[in-house]
């Protein structure tokens, strides 16, 4: 049964605060005690890095003049479902840290990481049912089915991603649906007229967008030990983000690029050497420029949002997806 707090919001309500809450629901979803595996996805919600997605979530629906019960509960089903998706990524794409703790599919059977990933995709359908916002849970299940959907395609491709436009496609589907969803949902709990909505998702959209391509630069450019996985993952599963893509636009005939467009497996030497020619091309500073470009957009869908003091922290937030260093 989820409990939902009347208490309403303020200007002088700290983010934080809220923030708190929502990491009350989250943990309140999961029975410690029950199993083994369940601990460990305590575990890996309490290690939850910056929470943009609900904080991006709680200011929308703070400016907008959402109720704060259903916001605290779509905040918390944004971050339960990105949770979730992270657990079936890291058991697909064999990755062994997350957040800087090792995957569960490190520790366990995959058996038992799909089961912890279908038991969080139950929880977050729980927390948004709890909004009893109708077009709110469509728009959840929408995004449920444009995340997989997004995966799916890009599994069941006879190649690999082979240039920009459906590299923003896959992008698109897998991470700025997530934001956009963090973002429209709450004007739809505000009954916010229709261009409202629209800005809202828009700047979902764009900052979802610079979100991944800037995750793909650090996965080129950031340490591991800040990255809290391993550098390079992407390339060495023989996926081409956009710094890689952008790299293959100025060498066209490079044989590695070609071969991992062809899902044909590279021996270690030479994928060392594409890591290395692409963090030492202008390749990445590019992507940083697409980045940017997005992020500009998503500032300028501000405009339409009414007056408040949580545009500036909008404004801040997109920022510092930019600025991000890991």
């Amino acid at each position: 049964m989820i409990k939902i707090t009347n208490a309403a919001f303020t200007v002088l309500d700290p983010l934080p605060a809220r923030l708190e809450q929502v990491e009350a629901l989250l943990i309140g979803r999961v029975d410690t005690n029950r199993s083994p595996l369940e601990a460990a996805f305590a575990h890996l919600i309490a290690n939850g890095g910056k929470r943009i997605r609900p904080r991006l979530a709680l200011l929308i629906g703070s400016l907008l003049n959402a109720d704060p019960g259903p916001l605290l509960c779509l905040a918390a089903a944004v971050e339960m479902l990105h949770t979730a998706s992270l657990v079936h990524d890291d058991l697909v794409d064999g990755g062994e840290l997350r957040r800087g703790v090792e995957t569960l599919n490190a520790r366990w059977s995959a058996a038992a990481s799909v089961l912890v990933g279908d038991f969080a995709f139950t929880q977050a359908a729980q927390l948004v049912l709890a909004t009893r916002c109708l077009p709110a849970i469509d728009l959840f299940t929408e995004c449920m089915r444009r995340m997989v959907g997004g995966e799916l395609t890009q599994l069941a491709r006879p190649r690999g991603l082979a240039n920009r436009e459906e590299y923003f496609d896959w992008i698109g589907a897998k991470t700025a649906a997530l934001f956009e969803l963090a973002a429209e949902a709450p004007a739809l709990l505000a009954s916010a007229d229709n261009e409202i909505v629209l800005a809202a998702r828009g700047f979902g959209t764009a900052i979802g967008m610079a979100f991944q391509i800037m995750d793909d630069v650090l996965d080129f450019t950031g340490r591991t030990s800040d990255m809290g996985k391993t550098t390079g993952q992407d390339l060495r599963q023989g996926v081409l983000t956009l710094p890689a893509l952008i790299h293959l636009e100025a060498h066209p005939n490079d044989a590695g690029l070609n071969a991992l467009i062809k899902r044909e497996p590279l021996p270690d030497a030479d994928l060392e050497r594409l890591v290395t020619a692409i963090r030492a091309s202008g390749a990445v500073a590019a992507s940083m420029n697409v980045a940017r470009a997005f992020i500009n957009n998503g500032l300028d869908e501000l405009n339409h949002l009414p007056a408040g003091p949580e545009l500036r922290s909008l404004g801040e937030l997109a920022e510092s997806i930019i600025n991000r260093d890991k």
